[in-house]
């Protein structure tokens, strides 16, 4: 009877840890397919669509970075093409297919942000045709909001890659800017 006990505890010790590996591999399939789909969003589906973003910005920003702009050509630019040119970086983000959940919710920040840059654009357009100022107010706190949803991005990719052992090369100074490598 004392054996049939011990090969009792053998066998469910067995089978236990024969448990405890299955976990283990599920969790680094798990993990695989979670790498896969953070590199690819990362560094293949955001570079290809990310130069609409940037002639958007750039357009943008060309009106903050100097005290001498010609106003009505920047309302031009603005509406005519940084615009147009940002609704369509959107339209092809918002096309990204991701298949994870952790994924998806990274990608669920990185277009909340973006959609709060042209929502300031937006703004700022309806700032100059107005003349009126509280539209700039809106618009820098929408420009605020996004740079905060952009932090959370971030944030969640570093723990995501920390999480499936990928590594981030470079910096996060746009939202395009980083890589990935497993």
């Amino acid at each position: 009877m004392k054996k049939f006990y011990i090969m009792l505890i053998t066998l469910c010790t067995i089978c236990s840890l024969a448990a405890c590996g299955k976990k283990d591999e599920e969790k680094k399939d798990e993990y695989a397919e979670i790498k896969a789909d953070v590199i690819e969003f990362v560094n293949t589906e955001l570079p290809a669509i990310e130069g609409d973003r940037n002639t958007a910005v750039s357009i943008y920003n060309s009106y903050f970075a100097s005290d001498d702009v010609n106003i009505e050509q920047f309302s031009s630019d603005l509406q005519n093409t940084a615009i147009p040119t940002m609704e369509t970086y959107m339209n092809n983000l918002n096309n990204i297919e991701v298949s994870t959940d952790e994924v998806k919710n990274l990608k669920d920040l990185y277009v909340q942000s973006a959609q709060k840059q042209l929502d300031a654009m937006n703004m700022v357009a309806t700032s100059i045709n107005e003349q009126d100022p509280d539209y700039l107010t809106q618009a820098d706190s929408l420009i605020d909001e996004s740079e905060s949803l952009l932090l959370q991005y971030q944030t969640q990719l570093r723990t995501i890659a920390l999480d499936a052992g990928i590594t981030i090369n470079g910096d996060f100074n746009s939202a395009t800017d980083s890589e990935v490598t497993p």
